[in-house]
């Protein structure tokens, strides 16, 4: 081996970064004492052996004896096996290239409004199953699995429905596939606490679930999903408003429904709220209740927030992409994990010193030839 294949070698371990464990390195320094101490105690039990059984030089002719050589052999290979082993354990690295780490840039919570009127078959024969009762609510499930959350790449989604009062059906998440469960197992008319359309609670409870999970230093998106009814007061609506000012809140309004009155046909609301109707539609009080897209109320939201709004007649009405595929790359250095290199070798001089031959003549062919001949 020349030098510059010496120094070929030794590069490899400058260009090493670090060991992961370094501190097993000192492990090293105990084997060679390690091995001369059990090659001294071997050469030691021989001689104990031979000197039990009677005169040495007597045994020595009828025994054929183990080569010096092979005990070299043997305890280099060892040697060679254990620091392998050791450098192994102490995970040595190597700098290689750079690895992109796709980041989000975006919070998104979604509103949803799942009161009874969110229960009119406005879609019906337009979304496919299992949204294909085409409710209003039907619709906003679809367009959030179908459209936001396969936008958003590695952005954050939270959802927030409400009725009487606002729920936190799913916290701010990048994992998308329990969020499309929640949305098509969970989420159902009816199923937020109390009686009518509380909007103002439903983004007080978004702010809050942004504030506790959502990435600092992310744009914020809030999508509400709506019919326009609103039983909110109108000095509850400016404070959300202007909450949605002062954090800087980018608000997108999707408005369900069709603008005529249609009536709330019972076997599309869930069985608890079915129980003690009379007729084929949603009644309170003996009279029939109706509900229509209340597009004022939305665009006043709208236009007070200075955000976006969109109806939705059918589902290609609404196109999420270029405003929730925003994300950034971040670059850090590669590490290059050299263990298996190690174990390898390490696993390759342990068959060496388990599998090396009985007898290994130094020096030459001469002492094998008399020895045979012996």
């Amino acid at each position: 081996m020349n030098m510059s294949e010496i120094l070929s070698l030794l590069s490899v371990f400058t260009d090493l970064s670090h060991f992961r464990n370094p501190e097993l390195l000192w492990g090293l320094v105990a084997i060679p004492p390690f091995i001369l101490g059990g090659l001294w105690l071997s050469l030691r039990r021989r001689r104990a052996m031979s000197d039990a059984y009677g005169d040495p030089k007597l045994i020595g002719r009828f025994v054929e004896r183990i080569s010096t050589g092979r005990l070299v052999l043997k305890s280099v290979a060892l040697m060679l096996s254990l620091a392998l082993l050791i450098l192994a354990v102490a995970r040595p690295t190597k700098d290689e290239g750079k690895i992109e780490f796709p980041v989000g840039s975006i919070n998104v919570m979604a509103i949803v409004d799942v009161s009874r009127s969110m229960a009119v078959p406005d879609y019906d024969g337009q979304l496919p199953a299992p949204y294909d009762k085409g409710r209003r609510l039907d619709m906003a499930k679809h367009l959030i699995v179908t459209e936001v959350t396969g936008a958003l790449g590695y952005n954050q989604l939270g959802i927030v429905t409400y009725a009487g009062a606002a729920f936190p059906q799913a916290f701010v998440t990048d994992d998308m596939p329990p969020l499309k469960w929640v949305l098509n197992r969970a989420i159902a008319v009816g199923k937020a606490p109390g009686e009518g359309s509380e909007m103002a609670k439903a983004f007080n409870l978004a702010f809050q679930m942004l504030d506790l999970d959502a990435k600092k230093g992310n744009r914020n998106v809030i999508i509400l999903f709506s019919d326009g009814g609103n039983d909110s007061s109108e000095a509850e609506m400016v404070a959300v408003v202007a909450e949605l000012k002062k954090r800087n809140i980018d608000l997108i309004v999707v408005g369900l429904g069709k603008t005529t009155q249609a009536k709330i046909p019972v076997n599309m609301l869930e069985p608890r709220d079915q129980v003690g109707q009379q007729g084929q539609y949603y009644q309170v009080e003996g009279q029939v209740v109706t509900t229509r897209l209340e597009e004022n109320d939305l665009l006043l939201l709208k236009n007070r927030v200075g955000g976006r709004y969109v109806r939705v007649s059918q589902p290609s009405d609404f196109k999420m992409t270029e405003m929730v595929s925003r994300s950034q790359t971040i670059y850090k250095p590669g590490v290059l994990e050299l263990f298996p290199w190690f174990l390898l070798g390490s696993f390759f001089f342990l068959v060496v010193a388990i599998l090396a031959p009985h007898r290994i003549v130094l020096g030459g062919g001469k002492n094998s030839k008399s020895g045979g001949k012996s």
